[in-house]
């Protein structure tokens, strides 16, 4: 097994936060609009989001899409189980089925978890039956999603001073 190294904390400063704060917010706001709310100029905040973007805090820029508006009434967390050397290499697979919006591999009873959208509960079954097809020692729970009070939760400040306090409990 390869050993993993696990990155520090960047050295962000409250400035950087409030950048981070603002674009989750809107990731369309403008440098010098960003500028004035953290009280920096539009060339200085420009310098700043691009350091964020080259250490990989930034990861892009998207839109957020409503799967319901173009059809998909359904939303459902699918957890799989599966033999280890499958598990290892399920994600690529998965890849290729397009309904499948997010996977996660996982250590416990689960060996992964899904997030798939489809139009129909006959297109999750196809959907389901995709998945399942991939080896005979994968097995499913589908779990049909409700409601979704929030998600997508952008990450602040203080959760992340918060996060630092209780990393030092441990010690």
């Amino acid at each position: 097994m390869a050993a993993v190294a696990f990155e520090s904390k960047p050295s962000l400063d409250a400035k950087d936060w409030q950048l981070l704060e603002l674009l989750q917010k809107d990731a369309r706001i403008g440098y010098a609009e960003l500028g004035r709310h953290v009280g920096l100029s539009a060339p200085a905040t420009a310098e700043r989001v691009k350091r964020l973007e080259d250490a990989g805090v930034i990861r892009g820029y998207h839109a957020d899409v409503d799967p319901q508006k173009l059809g998909y009434a359904i939303e459902a967390v699918i957890r799989l189980r599966c033999d280890g050397s499958v598990c290892s290499r399920i994600g690529p697979a998965l890849a290729d089925i397009p309904e499948i919006l997010d996977y996660r591999r996982l250590a416990g009873e689960d060996s992964g978890s899904l997030r798939v959208i489809a139009m129909s509960v006959g297109h999750l079954e196809a959907v389901l039956d995709r998945i399942v097809s991939f080896h005979p020692s994968i097995s499913t729970t589908t779990l049909v999603v409700l409601q979704t009070s929030y998600s997508n939760r952008p990450l602040s400040r203080s959760m992340w001073l918060g996060g630092s306090a209780i990393g030092r409990l441990g010690t």
